[in-house]
């Protein structure tokens, strides 16, 4: 990773492709715009239960902004898939910047409803196929097991030496549905 000033108060920061800009967890104090090439945001990164949230290619689309915005910790990790520049803006100047470069807030708005629109499409897919699925009480291999062991593992926790339908079941009497 190489580090150059912008101006004053940003960095653009180059990563070469596999390099981690931040990680899951991590306090977020900055925020990213994309220069050029391609990122990856990952829930879980590295691990068993690893998911792609989103995959990011659009010159100037926002990165990390959700942790700055709401002052919480990471809720992903962000991983260049090749290599790629990124402008870092800190949190103590980013009402600074909003107004130097109006349109960079527009982008920053639009790419946080397109996320909320796919998370929103993704969850109501996730409750169809849940509700399939206990209401037939069948899995189609073809079509949805895959899906419903992503599904599982994420949102259930379900332990790995645990076949999922044997799972799925105990939870359900547990807990009297899924939903």
């Amino acid at each position: 990773m190489m580090e150059r000033t912008f101006d004053k108060n940003n960095r653009l920061i180059d990563l070469k492709k596999g390099d981690i800009l931040y990680v899951q967890g991590q306090e977020c104090d900055t925020m990213f715009l994309l220069y050029t090439g391609k990122m990856g945001l990952y829930y879980n990164y590295g691990k068993d239960h690893e998911l792609c949230l989103a995959t990011v290619c659009e010159k100037g689309a926002s990165l990390g902004e959700m942790g700055l915005l709401e002052g919480e910790p990471r809720n992903g990790t962000a991983v260049a898939l090749e290599d790629s520049r990124v402008l870092e803006i800190r949190k103590d100047n980013l009402e600074e910047f909003l107004f130097a470069h109006p349109n960079g807030g527009v982008k920053m708005i639009q790419d946080l409803a397109n996320r909320f629109k796919n998370v929103s499409i993704q969850l109501e897919e996730s409750r169809k196929l849940l509700r399939e699925l206990v209401d037939t009480n069948t899995v189609k291999k073809s079509k949805i097991s895959d899906k419903f062991k992503k599904i599982a593992d994420l949102l259930l926790d379900v332990p790995n030496d645990v076949p999922v339908d044997l799972y799925m079941s105990c939870y359900t009497r547990n807990n009297n549905n899924l939903m």
